[in-house]
């Protein structure tokens, strides 16, 4: 069986200069199979082959003026919808305040799907958004670190947690 996988950063900073939501985009494949990302849809990732995938998306984030607490939000789409309960937020509370925030899903998703990461910042021209720290004698920081891995195939059907969470039901389709 082929192994699907994506290790994929970005190496710059973005500093949304909108409150609204803005993709992140990526600009570097570190590893990638079955995965499809291009530096045509920088913000794009496209699911190959149908699976249950792992995702998680750290985006590194920063500011680089004010003393007022702000925050930054990131949340994953799937095919242009925002997939639900995938909002992750953090405050800074000034231009030295860093962080670093984990944004990770496990779903399904079928043969030609697109994933983005989404952002949208408190206030703009405050810096607020990821950035790329280069320090001397060490790795890159990216800006966004995004891995994926698929961990199933597809399978016709599911199975459902009854109401109490106590037994499983397949649930064929």
């Amino acid at each position: 069986m082929p192994v699907e996988f994506a290790q994929i950063i970005s190496t710059q900073d973005q500093r949304p200069d909108t409150t609204e939501p803005v993709k992140v985009t990526m600009n570097q494949n570190d590893a990638i199979s079955g995965i499809e990302h291009s530096a045509q849809s920088p913000g794009d990732i496209v699911i190959h082959d149908s699976g249950t995938y792992v995702v998680i998306a750290a985006p590194q984030i920063g500011r680089t003026i004010g003393n007022e607490s702000r925050y930054v939000d990131f949340w994953l789409r799937k095919n242009n919808q925002d997939i639900v309960n995938s909002n992750v937020r953090s405050v800074l509370s000034n231009n030295q305040s860093k962080n670093v925030v984990v944004n990770q899903t496990m779903m399904n998703f079928n043969a030609g799907d697109v994933i983005n990461v989404m952002m949208a910042v408190e206030k703009t021209k405050e810096g607020l958004g990821i950035e790329a720290i280069q320090t001397p004698g060490r790795p890159l920081i990216p800006s966004i670190i995004f891995s994926m891995h698929k961990i199933k195939d597809t399978v016709t059907g599911h199975w459902v947690t009854t109401q109490r969470g106590t037994e499983k039901l397949w649930v064929g389709s």
